[in-house]
Formats: structure tokens, sequence, C-alpha cells
């Protein structure tokens, strides 16, 4: 019986060896999962529109909703996340944005119109003012330094100037000083109206030195121009008055003659006349005694 059932068992075994190839073979073949079919090239000429739909890739798990089975599709969690801190991050900065462009409008300060006179303006009244201060503080300074003078010294000094040539010429400036010291200056043209005393005041016994400068302009043709300066020396004696007169010309004509002739000539100078003098009786009484106090 052992016999009988080994030859049909080992037969049986031997068919199904050699029919599993052939079953193999003969099997349908499915797709490889995975692989992407290739995308369909558009004709030669012609854009792809771009509202069509990108090629789907066939999977058996794209049909699924995501959390049907229990898995998350992979960048599901994070790509959601990312979005939500997007968004909130997106919100915040711009109220943000808001609360700081109200604060900013809210701190800028209102411009108001200001009554202050333009920076190249000049204030002619506060200069005028200022001059006005100046000039009366130098004329009380001269009057001290008179009076003082007075005290110290027994000497009293006058200087005359006048301009002799006013009728064709005039004297835009004029200006005399005493021992370096501006003692007279004038810018109108006064020496040529007057014989006035330009200076009267006190000096010391002694040596001492007159400086006399006249600027003058042609009245026919003020583009011919001179200007003539003089120093002297004089001589102060004690307890007598010095009088220095001084008288200032131009005895030219190219003034008028160039218009005329094209020749002309100068004839500047300034002649000086010095003198002591005593002094009247109420002056000599009035005035102080060397050493007073």
């Amino acid at each position: 019986m052992r016999a009988f059932v080994f030859p049909r068992v080992a037969r049986a075994a031997w068919l199904v060896l050699l029919l599993a190839p052939a079953l193999a073979l003969a099997a349908p073949k499915g797709k490889p999962p995975g692989k992407k079919p290739p995308a369909k090239k558009p004709p030669a000429g012609k854009t792809a529109p771009a509202d069509e739909p990108a090629p789907q890739t066939p999977d058996a798990d794209l049909g699924k909703e995501p959390g049907k089975d229990g898995r998350t599709p992979p960048g599901a969690g994070a790509g959601a996340g990312g979005s939500a801190g997007t968004a909130s991050g997106g919100a915040a900065g711009d109220k943000a944005g808001a609360d700081s462009a109200s604060s900013d409008k809210a701190a800028e300060p209102t411009a108001e119109p200001t009554a202050e006179k333009p920076s190249g303006e000049v204030d002619v009244d506060t200069l005028r003012q200022e001059y006005l201060s100046l000039r009366d503080e130098l004329f009380r300074s001269r009057a001290r330094a008179n009076a003082v003078a007075s005290q110290l010294y027994s000497t009293r000094i006058q200087i005359r100037l006048t301009y002799a040539s006013g009728r064709y010429y005039s004297p835009i400036k004029s200006s005399i000083r005493l021992d370096g010291a501006a003692v007279y200056e004038d810018s109108k043209g006064s020496i040529a109206a007057d014989d006035g005393i330009r200076f009267d005041g006190y000096v010391a016994p002694g040596r001492h030195l007159v400086t006399f400068r006249v600027e003058a302009v042609g009245k026919d043709d003020d583009s011919f121009a001179s200007v003539t300066e003089s120093q002297i020396t004089v001589k102060a004696v004690a307890d007598k008055d010095l009088v220095v007169a001084a008288k200032a010309k131009d005895g030219g004509d190219i003034a008028y003659e160039w218009k005329k002739k094209e020749k002309g000539s100068y004839g500047l100078g300034i002649d000086v006349a010095v003198k002591t003098q005593p002094r009247s009786a109420g002056e000599a009484k009035a005035a102080p005694a060397k050493g007073a106090k």
C-alpha cells in the first residue's frame, strides 16, 4: 500500500513544480505604483491654457479623506500650522501698523503761524535806537573827558576846518585827528557850509600832532576825485588858549574843463594858521588852579 501511494504523491508534486512558472508568466501585469505618466506637450506654436488643471497622479490613497484611516498625509500638519501662523502674524502686523500710524498722527505737532520776520529783513527801528544810544553815550563820554581834562590841564585848544572850493568840488568825507585820536568826522559836507569849530578841548602843555584829511569829488564830473591829507605839529602853552585854523582847497579846473578840452589840473592844499591867545578874565576865573581837587 505504501508503494502505491508514494508514486501518486510524487507525481502530483512534480506536476505543481512544472506548472508554477507557467502560471506566474500568464498572470496579468499591473502598472507599477508611484510612476507618473508623462505630461502631454502642447503642439508647436501653442501655449498650454493657464486654467488647465495639473495631471493627477493615480494613487489609491488620493481618494481617501485625511483622518479616515487614522493617518495624516505627510506635510498636512505643517502646512496648516504655517498657514494659521501666517494669517495670525499678518493680522497682528496690520493692527500694530495701524496703531503706530494713529499714534504718530496724534503726536505730530500742529503747525502754527509765527510772527517772526524773514531772516533777510533788517529791523530799522532797532538799529536807529541803537545808533541814538551809542551817539548819546559818545557825547557823554566826550563831555566827561573834557571835564576831566579841564581839571588836569590848563591849556585849551580849538581846531577849525573849512573847505574853500565848495563851488566846484564837494567834500564827501573829512576828519581831524589829535595825537592819533579821531576828534572830528563828517560825511555831509559841513566844512564847505561854514567855518565852525570842529573840536574844543583841553590838552597838556607841550607838543601835539594834528592831522587833517579831506576827500572831495567834482560837481560837474564826480569821476574826478581827490584826497588831501596833511599833518602838522603845534605847541600848547600853559594857561593860554591855542587856536588852529585850517583851510582846505582845490584850485584845479579838471572837474569842469575836461569835458571841453580834455585837459585840466588839481590844485590841492591845506593852509593852517596857528596862534595862542590869552584867556579872558571870566575863563581864567572859572578855570581851576593847578593841583585843585
